[in-house]
């Protein structure tokens, strides 16, 4: 209802002499506070490690979550899933390092072993002593690598649609790589049209208005995100020269639940299966007819799983 409202007003100010790339800005960032405020989120920053990292934050007297965004994405991807989670849930949800209102860092540093680090140093600021991660995608193999060095500080792992493992059948974006071309990062409208319906199989209303801000956002970031994804592929060479997959197995020894949309084009599905074979106490949960991000597509389903996941841990 909300994004109707702003779309309608937007449409206005259009007709009255035209809506401009300031007042879109400006109208899809109250979209963004309504969604925060409604999931009862708040925005702060703390220092972890080397950058003065943007988090969400809301206070609670049960479970604690700490919820990892993936590449070039940031710490909003979670509003909706957030906004179905039990009300006493406390939860986290920061900008990794390069990322939303987080900063580069003056290293350049971006591999998934130092956002795990940079994590570990905002858990420690907020003085969690265990917690739950969620991560996606990207996140998902931060998520995996944290759990795997810091294994006393977690409660459980959720992976979901994550990376750092290879699928069994690659996906229509290891294919796309191969052939020289990224569709994660969008260089124009029409390369951020073919992303938007690269990695959702059930993408959300994205209103006209809201549009147009969010398409030079994610162009702007081109070079930022040419550079997050360079520090991707050298993780792959670190993980693999310290055997990451047995360090996996060894140390991660929690509670698992692995959630994937089968429709994914960017992580085939078929490397929840290859994550079930290094972690063999996990659950599996495969939602038909979604792809990418189930926590952005289905929110209350992925959400309500997520629950009695946690739930079953208490």
């Amino acid at each position: 209802m909300l994004l109707h409202r702003l779309a309608a007003i937007a449409t206005l100010l259009f007709t009255l002499g035209g809506c401009t790339a300031s007042q879109q800005d400006t109208l899809l960032q109250k979209v963004t506070d309504t969604g925060r405020q409604q999931a009862g989120l708040i925005p702060a920053v703390a220092q972890a490690d080397d950058v003065p990292m943007s988090y969400l934050e809301r206070p609670g007297d049960g479970p604690v979550v700490m919820l990892v965004h993936g590449f070039s994405a940031n710490k909003d991807t979670w509003l909706r899933f957030a906004a179905e989670l039990p009300a006493d849930y406390r939860i986290i949800a920061p900008d990794l390092a390069g990322h939303g209102d987080t900063p580069a860092p003056a290293s350049g540093d971006y591999t998934l072993t130092r956002q795990a680090q940079r994590l570990h140093a905002l858990a420690e600021h907020l003085g969690l002593q265990q917690f739950h991660i969620l991560g996606s995608s990207m996140g998902g193999a931060i998520s995996a690598i944290y759990a795997s060095q810091y294994p006393q500080q977690i409660a459980s792992l959720t992976l979901m649609n994550a990376a750092g493992v290879d699928a069994p059948n690659p996906s229509e974006y290891m294919r796309a790589l191969e052939q020289g071309r990224n569709p994660l990062i969008a260089t124009d409208k029409d390369s951020f049209d073919y992303r938007w319906d690269f990695i959702m199989s059930r993408p959300p209303l994205l209103p006209w208005p809201l549009r147009p801000a969010l398409v030079r956002q994610t162009i702007e970031r081109r070079a930022i995100n040419e550079a997050i994804f360079a520090g991707m592929l050298a993780t792959r060479e670190q993980l693999a020269a310290a055997d990451f997959d047995q360090q996996l197995t060894a140390n991660v020894t929690m509670p698992v639940l692995i959630i994937w949309g089968a429709e994914d084009r960017v992580l085939d599905v078929s490397a929840a299966a290859a994550f079930k074979q290094r972690l063999p106490q996990a659950e599996t949960e495969i939602y038909q007819g979604i792809g990418h991000l189930p926590m952005f597509e289905n929110p209350q389903e992925s959400a309500g799983r997520y629950q009695r996941f946690i739930k079953a841990q208490l």
